[in-house]
């Protein structure tokens, strides 16, 4: 009984992390877009696509041969993915501060033909973490107890701050993307988005550099760890079927 638990744990594990997190982002994501109707239907999406990327990645996964090789590039992807945000982030975030003491020079930086560059990078980026990279990072390392540690942690982190990305960093930059880049700008408006990008150094750190040196760290973890799961102490590991047995 406790070793079916266990196994029963091990494949339904990474889905009690993806499947929220992407129904929720989802429905908020879109809910900036569409309202509630379209929420409804990227929350639907989000739990199908979550259903549909756990089957297949453990479906690969069963070769006990390819577990590695498949462990080691989902932690390589990902950490590139997040090296990436978080290059690519520091630079705008640098730009923002830089201008928040010349507002106009700063909403300039929002609206096109900067703004529209910055956008496609991160949308991109951000897409690719939140709906492919980490989910299949989770789902192909969930059987290294020391890996997946490193990359829960970091998802938690990601998924929290794209929460509170939808609930408040873009509805204001959307409002601040309506005005008119060469003014005239009010001090409400000013202090406004002063905090925001204030706030958005924080969200940086928590979103992006984190995860990134968490994926880091994970790299590290040797892919060949046992699968086996832990028992208690004095009992022996399960072992594996061989395979094609």
């Amino acid at each position: 009984m406790f070793t079916k638990n266990i196994e029963r744990y091990g494949r339904l594990g990474p889905f009690l992390v993806v499947v929220p997190a992407l129904v929720v982002v989802g429905a908020l994501g879109f809910s900036t877009l569409g309202g509630f109707g379209a929420a409804l239907i990227a929350g639907g999406l989000g739990l199908g696509w979550a259903l549909f990327v756990g089957f297949i990645a453990m479906r690969v996964a069963r070769r006990e041969s390819w577990r590695p090789a498949l462990a080691n590039g989902s932690v390589f992807l990902a950490a590139l993915g997040a090296g990436l945000m978080a290059g690519g982030s520091l630079l705008e975030m640098m730009l923002l501060s830089a201008g928040l003491g010349s507002p106009s020079t700063t909403f300039t930086m929002i609206h096109p033909p900067f703004g529209d560059s910055f956008n496609l990078f991160i949308i991109t980026l951000n897409s690719l973490m939140e709906w492919l990279l980490i989910p299949v990072a989770l789902f192909l390392n969930w059987h290294i107890p020391k890996r997946r540690t490193f990359i829960v942690i970091a998802a938690m982190a990601f998924y929290a701050m794209r929460v509170w990305t939808y609930l408040y960093f873009v509805p204001n930059i959307f409002e601040f993307g309506a005005l008119p880049p060469d003014g005239p700008f009010s001090a409400e408006i000013v202090e406004r988005f002063r905090i925001w990008v204030n706030l958005s150094w924080l969200r940086f750190a928590i979103q992006d550099v984190l995860p990134y040196l968490l994926f880091l760290l994970a790299a590290f973890v040797p892919a060949s760890a046992s699968d086996n799961f832990r028992k208690p102490a004095g009992e022996k590991p399960v072992e594996r079927e061989a395979q094609g047995a």
